[in-house]
């Protein structure tokens, strides 16, 4: 897309964006207000974690599971941005940006598809190509990073959105930095029906796992304990591969027996989301 030069204000806003001093009171503000609202009598009623306003599904980027020789996440995204009318990358991820991360490029933003994406402020991010777009998925899993697709009613308060806008967004989380782990403090049936794991994704840990604790570490959600001397995934885990991916003992199994994978969770979003 042709670049439309930023205003003064535009300028003033994207360095304001960059401050990890900023962001990191940002978030820490953020987090507290997930612990708050994951309480009882509170998490069924706030638009941030209320499962009528929110739908995310993570996608696995483990090597191991393709589609015609194609990773789980490009078809889906792929169409998404395919479909969309307007598409915008944020200049940084906020998360990484924030807390300096060490592990993955805070140089690859989330993505945001739709026409209420036209509201977001132009010193946050920048109107991209569906070329462009789908370049930049392929950029962040080739860096490690997993996609979380959906509608995340806390965007519409973070870039100030109309609540019943028309957009998707596609957040690519590390193990380290992401906002999205503040939703392990949810109970797992509450957050199944906002997250839902990839229907018919299965991990299972085999016979050769040492209980070196690898696999905790890379765990975005905190699902993984060390048990008798062997990993334990608790309900709480979203199926990212990242366990499958960095194990050091290849004791970590991960398949998905579902053809349709893509139908469902496109089906999923649309119901909360559009990119039109």
């Amino acid at each position: 897309m042709d670049a439309v030069p930023l205003t003064k204000l535009d300028e003033k806003i994207a360095k304001f964006s960059k401050n990890r001093t900023v962001l990191r009171t940002m978030l820490a503000v953020i987090r507290s207000i997930f612990r708050v609202i994951s309480l009882p009598g509170i998490r069924d009623r706030h638009s941030w974690v209320h499962p009528e306003k929110n739908m995310s599904t993570v996608l696995p980027i483990n090597k191991e599971l393709k589609q015609n020789g194609v990773l789980v996440p490009v078809p889906i995204v792929s169409e998404l941005i395919n479909k969309s009318s307007y598409r915008m990358i944020m200049n940084v991820c906020g998360c990484r940006q924030a807390y300096d991360c060490k592990n993955h490029s805070a140089e690859i933003g989330c993505l945001f598809m739709g026409e209420s994406v036209r509201k977001i402020l132009r010193g946050l991010g920048r109107p991209v190509s569906r070329e462009e777009a789908i370049a930049h998925l392929h950029r962040a899993i080739d860096n490690g990073l997993v996609p979380a697709v959906g509608k995340a009613n806390v965007d519409t308060f973070l870039y100030q959105l109309p609540s019943d806008g028309k957009f998707v967004s596609v957040c690519f989380c590390c193990h380290c930095c992401c906002l999205g782990g503040a939703f392990k403090n949810l109970p797992a049936e509450h957050f199944n029906r906002i997250s839902p794991r990839l229907e018919g994704l299965k991990i299972e840990v085999t016979d050769t796992c040492t209980g070196c604790g690898t696999c905790v570490e890379y765990c975005l959600y905190e699902a993984i304990t060390i048990e008798d001397g062997r990993a334990v995934h608790s309900e709480i885990c979203r199926g990212c591969g990242r366990c499958a991916t960095y194990c050091p003992a290849n004791a970590v199994s991960i398949s998905l027996n579902n053809s349709h994978f893509k139908d469902d969770v496109l089906s999923r979003i649309s119901r909360y989301g559009d990119v039109s």
